[in-house]
């Protein structure tokens, strides 16, 4: 096995190692005590499908294009990560899921660039951001540069994992670790309100039907 494999393999375990530390900090959600007056199941598929679309969010509807972006960036990242896995047990694709690694890497990386000018030039973006904010995006940014670079020119795997190995470690240490607490608060809201009969749909109160 390769050295930057072996490096990569021990920072991903180190990192599942601290997310699941945090995950057991903070403690189990209180059972609910009020009767159920609507589904937890259907929460929790709609906190993970619409809840997810521009029109339930606050102002992704007033700013499509960066919303879109973010959308491409996401799906970039996941699949550079999915690529870091794999290259644990191999170090090519099939040309196919090459070429769709690089072409999902690309694009990521352009919204992924265009997302930081937009946080450097915008006033109300730079009036809300904190260092961290800067760093994480050009570190995720970086780690798209060597997905695209590992999915161009094999010879440069090595770079890609430890690249990615120096993402993996800081995820759980800074702002990258919503990539696991966005689905575990995602579950619990969605849970809550869906039994509440919050969401999806609202219940009505028996002074609406008069």
């Amino acid at each position: 096995m390769h050295a930057t494999t072996l490096i990569l393999l021990a920072a991903m375990v180190t990192s599942v190692a601290v997310f699941t530390a945090l995950r057991f900090r903070l403690g189990s959600v209180p059972a609910p005590i009020a009767p159920a007056r609507g589904s937890a199941a259907a929460g929790i598929l709609y906190a993970f499908t619409f809840a997810f679309a521009p029109w339930a969010k606050e102002s992704a509807s007033r700013h499509l294009p960066s919303y879109l972006a973010g959308i491409a960036y996401h799906v970039a990242v996941f699949a550079g990560l999915v690529r870091l896995a794999v290259s644990l047990v191999g170090p090519s694709l099939p040309s196919l899921a090459n070429g769709v690694i690089a072409v999902l890497a690309g694009c990521g990386l352009a919204c992924g660039l265009a997302l930081l000018v937009k946080r450097c030039t915008d006033r109300r973006l730079r009036a809300v951001s904190v260092p961290e904010d800067y760093f994480a995006n050009a570190l995720v940014n970086l780690m798209l540069a060597a997905t695209l670079a590992a999915a161009l020119r094999p010879s440069t795997l090595p770079v890609f994992q430890i690249v990615g190995a120096v993402l993996v470690l800081y995820a759980p240490l800074g702002k990258l670790r919503h990539m696991l607490f966005l689905l575990t608060s995602r579950w619990v809201l969605g849970a809550t309100f869906g039994r509440r009969g919050v969401r999806p749909t609202a219940v009505r109160s028996r002074s609406d039907h008069g």
